[in-house]
């Protein structure tokens, strides 16, 4: 059996996201946060549809009810389901539906489980996240591969056609897989992904917690076309890395046949005193449309005008992500989109 897991801009089945139930990691904003995932929700369910995974069943009341002045034309879209999780963030621990092709040709989809242990033991606990993939599995009936390798699905970004993007600063941390080396990493990654080439870039931006995660640095928004993120002050702590990420892009670019595409930072993005990952790389590519981070920046506007040509035929869908970026992450980082095999 080969696996392939598909780019994101191919067909989707529908798109997961875990409702946030964790108060102290948004306070203050938590108001705000919450409203800004239900806006994504709401968004996200104009194109297709949506799993909203409640902790506990007071919360999946709660969102039945939240959610219950959908338009007729997108309420049936809406799943509210039952499962325990420890944070929201299912981009990182959610199972990843891939291609699977058996030895006569037929082809079917299977969920990936990779190990999950909160971006390198940071915030225990982590058990009800890690268990999040066999839950989607047995919802959708679907056979669960079970990969021993830790990994985030934040991490890697893939163009379906046999590159993936990732990091060194996270993949190769000591607080993932100590005991793998950069060649059987890579190893894995092919076997499960169905990638020929790794491309590693360096490290990632102030304020992430993540140990540098792809998904706000650089991603494929076309099997030869990828975007980074760059900052133009010399001053700022995120200059150099960046700066270097695309040097390397484009080294190989130039080997690889790809463009690539910089794209500004927004201005520094101060929350409650705290430095916050804010970054345009952090969008969602739906079947008919882009959610994009923004954050009330004068940068806004150019990105947003760029997205429209890099996706022609899809809504561009600007969404204000300043409080979500205070909880370490954005409107990628909250889903995990489901393909359609």
């Amino acid at each position: 059996m080969s696996l392939r897991l598909p780019a994101e801009w191919e067909p989707q089945r529908a798109v997961w996201f875990t409702w946030p139930q964790n108060a102290d990691t948004w306070t203050p904003v938590w108001p705000d946060a919450e409203a800004t995932y239900e806006m994504v929700a709401r968004q996200a369910l104009r194109f297709q549809d949506v799993v909203l995974t409640a902790s506990t069943p007071a919360l999946k009341e709660s969102l039945e009810k939240r959610f219950a002045d959908l338009p007729l034309e997108t309420a049936h879209r809406l799943e509210v389901v039952l499962c325990p999780t420890n944070d929201s963030w299912i981009r990182d621990y959610g199972g990843q539906t891939v291609q699977a092709t058996d030895y006569n040709g037929k082809v079917r989809p299977v969920l990936v489980s990779f190990e999950f242990n909160s971006w390198g033991g940071k915030y225990p606990p982590w058990d009800a996240d890690n268990a999040v993939p066999r839950f989607m599995a047995a919802h959708r009936d679907y056979e669960l591969v079970e990969i021993p390798l830790v990994l985030e699905g934040g991490s890697i970004d893939v163009n379906g056609k046999g590159l993936l993007l990732t990091t060194e600063s996270c993949l190769l941390n000591p607080n993932r897989n100590p005991k793998l080396s950069r060649e059987e990493i890579e190893t894995v990654l092919r076997r499960a992904f169905g990638v020929t080439e790794v491309l590693w870039l360096e490290s990632g931006i102030d304020g992430d917690d993540t140990d540098g995660h792809i998904d706000d640095l650089a991603r494929f928004t076309d099997a030869r076309t990828i975007v980074c993120a760059v900052e133009s002050d010399p001053a700022d702590e995120n200059y150099a890395a960046l700066r270097r990420n695309a040097e390397l892009l484009k080294e190989y670019a130039a080997r690889l046949n790809l463009k690539v595409i910089e794209v500004p930072m927004p201005g520094r993005q101060i929350r409650a005193g705290l430095r916050t990952p804010a970054t345009y790389m952090n969008f969602l590519i739906l079947n008919g449309a882009v959610l994009l981070p923004v954050f009330d920046d004068p940068r806004d506007a150019a990105t947003i005008e760029l997205f429209k040509t890099l996706f022609p035929g899809r809504e561009i869908v600007p969404i204000d992500c300043r409080s979500l970026v205070y909880g370490q992450g954005a409107i990628h980082c909250s889903s995990m989109q489901e393909a359609k095999v």
